[in-house]
């Protein structure tokens, strides 16, 4: 009997499964066979599949991406996007399309969230929103061809004041709606178990939003 290693996250398109330790992520075929196993980083707990099934990307806690290839099952690139270690936890997605490659990253230090986007033609940054001192993301959703992120304000004294969930449309968070401090944390850890691979289709950012906004 094979034994399967303890993924913390185990993610399938169909196609390929991917699955995540922390230190290796091994892609099988969709009958369970394994294909391959990459060691290229640590604290890798979390990977996205493209939308066209091409590559997957994989995100460290300590700023790193690797992008690898489903059709060469190779690795494509690996590259440092932050210099704040250990507090990289935040979400990531593809656009629609597949043509972009999107980020919440802490630039600066952990007190300070960005949204970086990158050309997956050779994930390069091509744009990057800064939230400044008053908000912090903690996740981005890519529903319908839009996309939609949940965080919170601070005052100045860094002191949460309201949580909130909202569009991110051509570079900066746009109509955002405050939301319960319950429905934060519920649809947080909803947004957790979708990155672990668990099935939660029926609860997304957008049904959030759309409830608020109404």
């Amino acid at each position: 009997m094979v034994v399967l290693p303890r993924f913390v996250s185990y993610i399938s398109n169909g196609i390929y499964d991917i699955g995540c330790t922390g230190q290796t992520v091994c892609v099988y075929d969709k009958h369970g066979a394994e294909l391959a196993k990459f060691k290229d980083l640590l604290y890798a707990y979390y990977s996205a599949i493209s939308p066209h099934g091409d590559m997957f990307v994989v995100k460290s806690t300590d700023g790193r991406i690797a992008v690898y290839s489903l059709k060469t099952l190779s690795l494509i690139k690996k590259f440092r996007y932050s210099k704040v270690n250990y507090a990289q936890d935040d979400g990531f997605c593809f656009s629609a399309d597949g043509k972009y490659f999107i980020n919440v990253e802490r630039q600066g230090d952990d007190l300070h969230s960005a949204i970086s986007v990158y050309d997956t033609a050779g994930f390069s940054r091509v744009s990057q929103f800064l939230l400044g001192d008053i908000g912090m993301l903690e996740d981005i959703e890519q529903v319908d061809g839009e996309l939609y992120v949940i965080g919170f304000w601070r005052n100045s004294d860094l002191i949460i004041t309201e949580n909130f969930v909202a569009k991110y449309t051509e570079g900066k968070i746009s109509e955002p709606v405050n939301i319960t401090k319950n429905e934060y944390e519920y649809y947080n850890e909803l947004l957790l178990n979708k990155k672990k691979g668990e099935n939660v289709k029926n609860h997304t950012l957008a049904t959030l939003w759309g409830f608020y906004s109404t």
